[in-house]
């Protein structure tokens, strides 16, 4: 019973949040008839993009719900190669993150510490609050799923670790 009065609300929840930003490779069906619709993704199916320029180059995107550019809830993938490096940084807003295969070696603190890293195998999760610095390395090529609240930004700890600042 107590299932059913948690999982009820929860559904309705997830079924009357509205999507945006889908990639032409979602699949949708309306519900009943109404404007809400369901999305899923077969990994074969998911369109991979280049990353964005807060990220070295190398990463690649998929946005799978909502616009993180933009107010409100998201979800994106990020495949990152082997070897593949996220300098110390932090996000305004609580990050959630899925491990879908490989291994995010994940450390906290603003300087660099590959041997202060943590191992973070496919299905591992992890939850960082706002404004928590961190840090990456990757062993083999690791797809990781990323939820927030839009706005995304990543704010680097050292600006010279900023790629976008790289660029100018």
């Amino acid at each position: 019973m107590i299932m059913r009065v948690v999982l009820v609300p929860v559904l309705l929840l997830l079924l009357a949040s509205p999507s945006k930003l889908l990639t032409t490779n979602a699949k949708q069906t309306a519900v009943s008839g109404s404007q809400v619709q369901w999305q899923f993704f077969k990994p074969d199916q998911i369109a991979w993009r280049d990353g964005p320029s807060s990220l070295l180059p190398g990463a690649k995107i998929a946005i799978l719900e909502g616009d993180p550019t933009k107010e409100g809830f998201f979800t994106m993938r990020l495949k990152l190669p082997s070897g593949y490096r996220v300098f110390p940084h932090w996000h305004p807003r609580t990050e959630r993150l899925t491990i879908i295969s490989g291994i995010l070696n994940l450390g906290t603190g603003e300087r660099f510490d590959p041997k202060a890293t943590k191992p973070l195998s496919a299905g591992s999760y992890s939850s960082m609050p706002p404004k928590m610095a961190h840090f990456a390395w990757m062993s083999g090529e690791t797809v990781i799923q990323l939820s927030s609240l839009g706005p995304w930004e990543v704010v680097y700890v050292n600006s010279a670790d900023d790629p976008r600042m790289r660029a100018k």
